[in-house]
């Protein structure tokens, strides 16, 4: 089986994009997502230049931060502040309007290319863009681009109308009570056994001791550094060998 780590949230912090440096130089994680209204956004993309992160997907943003197109043609999708929607709130919405959902697709996705990073693929934060609201508009947005993506069936189930590239499976148990070695390992071995010429996408979320920053930014703080010494452990790194894990990337999709 092939496995991608993914690291989202690439630009957060500049101890979150370090930490996706080193875990590359490691080579376990292999992939990231970026995101691109965030305060380290402009460093991400001088490491990128700097050759040190090569394999960079978007990580579309809806809720945290501030839209890259101004918040008044985006009303459906910001709050009187002119920030994005809570994820609560962005998870209950029934409907939105298409075209601007579209269109801050568009801009994030514009950003990217314009600073001259070569996309793999394409996800979100939160998973917000595949909630009942997005999911459709989402699903236009990456037929249109043509990258593969995120699996978009992990909030509401189905894959129906999506025409590009995805893994065989995703999943989110590296996370919170997660990220722990054994459970890592199971979770490898369960979609193995499903899926033994297939490839599993896992999620990450990483970062460095004493990022003073990050609490401001996210509720999901120390857990990033137990993660980071998880994808940097070569007792990780030699049980994959041993059980013919291919560590790879979306370029593999």
């Amino acid at each position: 089986m092939k496995l991608i780590v993914n690291i989202d949230d690439f630009g957060l912090t500049e101890s979150v994009n370090k930490s996706v440096v080193e875990c590359f130089r490691f080579g376990i994680a292999q992939s990231t997502t970026m995101m691109m209204n965030q305060p380290a956004t402009e460093h991400a993309i001088e490491l990128i230049k700097q050759g040190l992160v090569p394999n960079v997907g978007l990580h579309i943003t809806l809720t945290s931060g501030r839209p890259i197109l101004e918040p008044g043609v985006v009303p459906d999708l910001v709050d009187d502040n002119g920030f994005f929607l809570k994820q609560d709130k962005a998870l209950s919405l029934a409907s939105l309007d298409y075209d601007q959902a579209y269109n801050e697709f568009k801009a994030q996705y514009n950003k990217a290319v314009q600073a001259g990073i070569k996309l793999t693929h394409i996800d979100s934060h939160h998973f917000a863009a595949v909630f009942p609201a997005y999911k459709e508009v989402f699903i236009a947005f990456a037929n249109d681009v043509g990258l593969p993506v995120r699996r978009v069936d992990h909030v509401l189930p189905g894959c129906s109308g999506l025409a590009v590239a995805t893994t065989e499976a995703f999943s989110a148990n590296f996370y919170g009570d997660g990220v722990t070695l054994d459970t890592l390992k199971s979770t490898i071995l369960e979609y193995s056994q499903k899926f033994p010429d297939g490839t599993l996408e896992l999620m990450s979320h990483t970062s460095l001791e004493g990022d003073t920053l990050l609490p401001e930014l996210s509720s999901y703080t120390d857990k990033r550094v137990d993660e980071f010494n998880l994808l940097t452990s070569q007792k990780l790194k030699d049980w994959l060998v041993v059980n013919n894990v291919e560590c790879t990337s979306f370029k593999s999709v």
